[in-house]
């Protein structure tokens, strides 16, 4: 496909400009990160209601390991947001967005959606109709990816890419706020509900659920008494696929051959995911994925065939969805393959990996407390203090040193210490129910967990171009999130056949070559020209 110009070089080969501690404390007391802590935490209220919370309450109710493993798939809606974002970066809904802007829309609409999905789930008994639970938890997970959508373009566009660590850091402490609401909040309200009763009662979880349904009232307003960021040219965007039809009608589909390799790789890579789910997947064809989409990647760096692209005549009733198809969805993620050439693929892998110790533990990490005999409220006390504090510390810690030291050595931080966190699951798990010991480990998980959260949401919002804010973070945030919650769907598998101990470790373990993605994409960003 003909490529169009970048508006927009690499943002993250600045070296980071070295500010007084002041100059960092101020940039906190701007309206627009204190208003993305407000939408920070509507972003993070779903998510741990359709993963942790939920297998919580799914334990409780008598639901098996394994099944709980399998159902945080649900979660998976999150890794293919991608798909849409470019609807979401590009299209007008109907009425509301002339009223509110194009953020601001998607957002509100989002916002109204998962907040009728959390009420479905709080009216719905996972005893007697598990399959209508899960049936809502996928409403709430898809409209909850497409408010990240909405929400990661409007953070991208609303500051500098000085201030983005600020703004990332805001954000974070607002999901971690969330996420201990969700979480812990959950907890103490179903508890308290349920009153003397130990066992599995329904009307308790549905006020639970209840509540955080109106807790989305919080994002709901911040939306509608926010700014809308600067709109798009949409003038200028109706010239674009005009521009392209025509060039379609005269060139044609014009490609070279590595392109189509990659993305049959890419494709081939994701069949082979689904097909392991389903026990279907041998290895020869895992094989063949991965060497179409490294030599696809391969060639595109080098720009094989180039000389002798391939040519395929185009309809005119072609060239106009196809011209859409290739602004909206295309050009997105071609600018930054253009823009890294053979980086792109070191930076893919470390947006794949960086979090996968702390996602692939996570689901476990309620119904281990239930299996430990920790109750619900121990869990949502610890959670609700100890948690919160460390969360905000953590948060406020990655973003400031982010801000003084730059996003890189942050990110190598966090990374060590999520994946040393898990270690002290494996310890507790070893010692037995220990109110103390839980107390540690919670605080020390949450610690990390935001530190490195906000220095890698720096790193993302770094990595975007400001044209195409909303696909690009979706796409790095599906990266993100795609493998580890594949193989955390196995969890519950697992830990049935091996025993928690092993299972942290193993969480650990896995972090491990993050380290070394993290030095080797520091060294690619020192040696990288600087931006034109």
């Amino acid at each position: 496909m003909a490529d169009l110009p970048s508006t927009q070089d690499a943002r993250t080969n600045r070296r980071p400009v070295q500010r007084s501690w002041s100059d960092v404390l101020r940039v906190y007391l701007e309206p627009a990160v204190l208003r993305m802590l407000l939408l920070g935490f509507s972003a993070g209220l779903p998510l741990l209601l359709v993963l942790g919370t939920l297998s919580f309450r799914l334990r409780e109710a008598g639901i098996g390991r394994a099944t709980i493993g399998y159902l945080s798939w649900v979660g998976l809606a999150y890794t293919f947001k991608w798909a849409w974002a470019p609807l979401v970066d590009r299209l007008a809904l109907p009425w509301i967005t002339r009223r509110l802007g194009r953020r601001r829309s998607w957002l509100v609409t989002a916002q109204l959606v998962v907040a009728a999905g959390l009420i479905g789930m709080a009216n719905t008994d996972p005893q007697t109709s598990l399959g209508a639970l899960v049936g809502f938890a996928l409403v709430v997970a898809f409209a909850s990816a497409t408010q990240d959508i909405a929400l990661d373009a409007y953070r991208i566009e609303s500051a500098p890419v000085e201030k983005q660590a600020a703004l990332a850091a805001a954000y974070q402490t607002g999901y971690r706020i969330a996420m201990i609401w969700a979480g812990a909040g959950v907890l103490w309200i179903a508890a308290n509900t349920a009153g003397a009763t130990t066992t599995y009662l329904h009307e308790a979880w549905r006020t639970a659920y209840q509540a955080m349904a109106a807790s989305m009232s919080v994002g709901l307003l911040t939306t509608l008494f926010s700014p809308e960021p600067q709109p798009r040219d949409l003038n200028a965007d109706r010239r674009e696929l005009h521009e392209s039809a025509e060039t379609f009608l005269r060139d044609g589909l014009v490609f070279a051959w590595p392109l189509a390799a990659s993305l049959l790789g890419v494709a081939g890579l994701l069949a082979t995911m689904l097909g392991a789910a389903l026990d279907a997947t041998t290895w020869p064809e895992v094989v063949l994925a991965l060497l179409a989409t490294a030599l696809g990647f391969i060639g595109l760096d080098r720009n094989w065939g180039r000389q002798r692209p391939v040519r395929l005549p185009v309809p005119r009733f072609v060239a106009t969805p196809l011209a859409w198809l290739h602004v909206v969805v295309y050009q997105p993620f071609a600018e930054f393959v253009r823009r890294y050439r053979g980086q792109a693929v070191l930076i893919l892998a470390l947006i794949a990996i960086y979090r996968i110790s702390d996602v692939v533990m996570g689901i476990m990490a309620n119904p281990f407390y239930v299996d430990m005999g920790y109750s619900k409220e121990t869990v949502a006390t610890v959670s609700k203090f100890y948690g919160l504090v460390m969360t905000l510390v953590g948060a406020f810690v990655g973003g400031a040193l982010a801000l003084r030291f730059g996003v890189m050595r942050v990110l190598f931080a966090g990374a060590f210490l999520s994946a040393a966190s898990n270690l002290l699951f494996a310890w507790l798990a070893a010692s037995g129910n220990d109110v103390l010991m839980l107390i540690l480990v919670i605080s020390a998980d949450n610690l990390s967990s935001g530190i490195a959260s906000a220095a890698f949401v720096a790193y993302l919002s770094g990595l975007t171009n400001i044209a195409y804010s909303a696909t690009q973070y979706a796409l790095f945030s599906s990266v993100m999130l795609l493998l580890p919650k594949w193989l955390a769907g196995f969890s519950g598998a697992f830990v049935d056949a091996h025993g928690y101990v092993v299972f942290f470790v193993g969480t650990a373990l896995i972090g491990l070559p993050v380290l070394i993605l993290v030095g080797l994409a520091a060294r690619v960003q020192r040696a990288a020209p600087a931006a034109r």
